[in-house]
């Protein structure tokens, strides 16, 4: 027996041990670039169940004396490490660097292997090499008496490490890694098999197609280079893309770094370049050859996985169309809709695997239907359901969850349906002050300032995401006296007469706003009723009140501005004359040191509004009415409008059909 020394330091050695499937792997690449003709992988386990070993069993040439003495004592070199290198058979080798064997201790401490050869003048001899993971740095060889019938070695493993153990308990990712490590060169030596636990891994039972793309390389780039991408009928694979030599030789592999939801495919990348170039590739590399080589390769198949998904979308459509279990009905009508459905699909795509293992199609139907409801409606919840629904991995989850947050699509919808919320609610809130059939039922509608408490861009988009401060509502109580009678402060319950009907009050709404640091902006907005012409008495009531909020303890100082606004239908023309003072700004009847204030009519604050939106108004195409503004108000804020009119807009919306808001 001779214990062979390895000349390389233990950190170096231990590099070398990967994980579990990667050792399997390179114990069968070690089988196929001896000739072999089938690997077996096979487990013994013990009386209560556990993996007692692990054996890997080939038919190949494999090795004599002085071979396994020349390669187990050193890392770095190898038979195979020549350009060109073929195996005795003709096959293209795997390895060069001598590495191959460490991956075997990443299944268990203890390994032996048993190698049997064609010695001179056609005998066989054996040799045995003993391993242990605490000795990285040595192994005993030993020519033995005749253990094998025929040539070929077998690899035992002991010491089986949890990791692996877990690995041959569920099989499905030592399957899947096979079927794509190995998928080409199965397919190019049928004489070439693998088994597995008694099962035959074949890939093309699993492959739904089998692209071969050519890449097109920078001009400074020598050589020619080809992608083939094999897309499966699996589920969750993990995609890579492996860099090989012409002859499909793998010299390398990295993950595939392409976003396509739905896709489960492999790709190889090969170029004559990676016979000379050093096959590591770092992620990011774009100055080597080699790594101008990957980019376009990915660009390659970036494109080629964006045609495929698109055509099988289109198939996957046409058939839930056919079906009748499709969410949307007939052809979008602007570029709104097209980018919801376009949105939609990509989130129905990732899902499509499971939505058609239901049984029947009203199950499919209501699967997308949910989608749909929760997409348009709670777009944030919808992550979280489609993992538990789509059983899709973590990383295929936040690879959705990146194109759905950075896609303008997705930005378009937001935005489309932020604007046609906004416009619907201008339509109906025009027809609540203005509209004869609606302008004499107002007076007993539940308050609209409840509403408008809510809808407070209306008055500037600086104001539309501020909320209600206590504190100044507190101070905004104490002064509403000098408003006169029956004013009341948005956010408090309802007025009601001494009947006990609800009354509508003019409105007091305050909104604070923090415009740089420690300095504050308040606004705060008096309505009064459609049918009230404000007048002078009005102005004066205003402007006594913001003297005495201004004026208030709490709010008495330099840091804070003030703009008090009085709006109504329509003014008297002396309150008209001090809203068109000269060197003025339209509708300022009085601007001091402490506050501004400020008369508009329902007219301006609303075309003021609908100024702001109108370009991205008409980019979408969104078109609504009054029928559509009043059945948004229905939808939206039903808990203040009085039953006549919710019948009212009930009936217009089942007359009309297509009342409501559309993008056309």
């Amino acid at each position: 027996m001779v214990s062979i020394q390895v000349s390389a330091g233990k950190s170096l050695l231990e590099g070398y041990v990967k994980t579990p499937p990667v050792g399997v792997c390179e114990l069968i690449w070690n089988a196929f670039d001896e000739d072999a003709k089938l690997v077996t992988v096979a487990v013994e386990r013990g009386p209560i169940g556990g993996i007692e070993m692990i054996r890997i069993v080939d038919n190949g040439r494999g090795m004599n004396l002085e071979r396994a003495e020349s390669a187990y004592s050193h890392v770095g070199d190898s038979w195979k490490l020549a350009p060109g290198t073929t195996s005795e058979g003709g096959r293209p080798v795997h390895g060069k660097l001598g590495r191959g064997r460490y991956a075997a201790f990443s299944i268990g401490s203890i390994v032996h292997w048993v190698s049997t050869s064609k010695a001179i003048g056609g005998e066989l001899a054996t040799v045995e090499i003993k391993g242990a993971r605490s000795q990285l740095d040595r192994f005993d060889i030993d020519e033995v008496a005749l253990a094998q019938i025929e040539a070929g070695t077998t690899v035992e493993i002991a010491g089986i490490t949890g990791e692996a153990a877990a690995v041959f308990d569920e099989l499905s990712g030592l399957r899947e890694r096979l079927l794509t490590e190995f998928a080409l060169h199965l397919e190019r030596h049928p004489d070439f098999r693998i088994d597995l636990l008694g099962t035959e891994i074949d890939p093309s039972a699993v492959i739904s197609s089998r692209t071969v793309l050519p890449v097109e390389l920078p001009d400074d780039i020598e050589g020619s280079a080809t992608l083939t991408v094999l897309e499966w009928n699996l589920s969750n694979v993990e995609r890579r893309l492996y860099l090989c030599k012409p002859s499909g030789a793998i010299v390398d592999e990295l993950q595939a770094g392409i976003q396509a939801v739905g896709a489960e495919f492999t790709a190889y990348l090969e170029w004559d370049g990676f016979e000379q170039e050093q096959p590591l590739i770092l992620e990011g590399d774009t100055q080597t050859a080699a790594g101008m080589v990957v980019a376009a390769g990915r660009a390659a198949l970036r494109a080629h996985l964006s045609e495929s998904s698109r055509r099988r979308e289109a198939e996957t459509l046409k058939r839930w169309k056919a079906e009748g279990v499709y969410p949307y009905r007939g052809e979008p009508k602007s570029e709104v809709e097209r980018a919801t459905r376009d949105t939609f699909n990509v989130v129905a795509m990732a899902a499509s695997r499971t939505v058609d293992e239901a049984r029947t199609q009203s199950s499919k139907a209501l699967a997308l239907g949910l989608l749909k409801e929760t997409f348009e409606n709670d777009p944030e919840a919808l992550l979280p359901i489609l993992k538990q629904f789509s059983q899709l991995p973590a990383a295929r989850i936040d690879e959705l969850r990146e194109i759905l947050e950075r896609t303008t699509l997705t930005q378009l919808i937001a935005l489309g349906k932020e604007v046609g919320n906004r416009i619907d609610f201008m339509n109906g809130l025009n027809a609540l002050l203005f509209d004869k059939q609606t302008k004499k039922r107002l007076l007993e509608r539940r308050q609209l300032h409840r509403i408008l408490a809510h809808e407070t861009w209306l008055f500037g988009e600086e104001w539309s995401l501020t909320g209600d401060d206590e504190r100044l509502n507190e101070v905004l109580k104490k002064y509403l006296d000098k408003l006169g009678l029956g004013v009341d402060l948005a956010g408090d319950g309802p007025v009601l007469r001494e009947d006990g009907s609800i009354a509508i009050p003019d409105l007091v709404l305050g909104r604070k706003l923090e415009t740089r640091e420690n300095h504050f902006a308040n606004l705060v907005i008096e309505l009064k009723r459609p049918s009230h012409t404000l007048d002078d008495s009005d102005v004066s009531q205003l402007r006594s009140y913001a003297s005495a909020i201004t004026k208030d303890e709490r709010f008495d100082q330099p840091n804070a501005s003030w703009e008090f606004w009085l709006i109504g239908n329509e003014v008297k023309d002396t309150v008209n004359e001090a809203r068109e003072q000269e060197g003025r700004p339209h509708g300022v009847v009085q601007a001091s040191k402490k506050y501004t204030l400020i008369v508009r009519t329902w007219a301006e604050v609303i075309g003021d509004a609908e100024h702001r939106i109108k370009f991205v108004q008409r980019s979408l195409q969104y078109e609504s009415n009054r029928d559509a503004g009043l059945a948004s108000m229905r939808t939206r804020y039903a808990e203040y409008l009085p039953q006549v009119t919710l019948d009212e807009v009930g009936a217009a919306s089942d007359e009309g059909g297509e009342g409501a808001g559309q993008v056309v």
